[in-house]
């Protein structure tokens, strides 16, 4: 039987994932011509972008590096994409600097018009390049690394939640990984991080999940604390 390993990207991803596919249903759902919606809207755009650069540094900071010289055009091919996103990302400022700009109600709904089709290209973009990169990276880091330093690398990711933003994104993670992961992530928080760190993971969990899903997290935390 094929031994599964650890993904390194798998619950960024997952919490990234949720939040482009909810971004795009209240785009669908607002009337830009309601001041409230669209500031709603904006606001979410402008949360994703940050949230998605965030990601992006990680990855080229903490995650190509350990991938070595000789993976030099697979990281090439990467930090390209990640190029590609920033242009996205530019087009979807434009659009919002051209929206917060704009006074007639017809410029507004054109201009509205345009910002959800460059972000259905920015989230398609996205999803594709999420996965390509668990169906690469991983294999190349599965080579060098055992698990433990791979979960090691993903609490990199997790320790630089300290701003409001990253709690909002800390809060999608766990609401969209099973309850195994969360106890995979909070098991390892307990033994490499410290302690104020995981009392603050453990205490947002506890605000945004439901009690079944914590009653069940908590017999896999505690399990070995009897």
């Amino acid at each position: 039987m094929e031994e599964i390993r650890f993904n390194l990207f798998k619950s960024a991803h997952k919490g990234l994932r949720a939040l482009l596919a909810d971004t795009l249903l209240q785009l669908q759902q607002t009337d830009f011509l309601i001041e409230a919606q669209a500031e709603a809207a904006i606001e979410r755009i402008k949360l994703v972008l940050l949230l998605m650069h965030r990601h992006i540094k990680w990855e080229d900071d903490v995650v190509f590096p350990k991938l070595g010289a000789e993976a030099q055009s697979m990281i090439g091919y990467f930090t390209s994409q990640h190029y590609h996103t920033d242009a996205l990302t530019l087009d979807l400022d434009i659009l919002i600097c051209g929206f917060e700009e704009a006074k007639a109600n017809t410029e507004k709904e054109a201009v509205a018009n345009n910002l959800l089709t460059a972000f259905v290209e920015f989230m398609a973009y996205k999803l594709n390049h999420m996965n390509t990169e668990e169906q690469l990276i991983n294999p190349l880091l599965w080579c060098s690394y055992s698990d433990r330093e791979l979960q090691a690398l993903q609490l990199l990711h997790l320790d630089q939640s300290t701003s409001k933003s990253e709690h909002v994104f800390l809060q999608w993670m766990l609401i969209h990984n099973t309850n195994r992961e969360l106890a995979g992530w909070l098991n390892s928080m307990k033994q490499k991080s410290t302690s104020t760190h995981f009392n603050l993971v453990y205490a947002l969990a506890q605000e945004v999940l439901a009690p079944e899903r914590l009653e069940s997290i908590n017999l896999n935390v505690y399990a070995n604390d009897n």
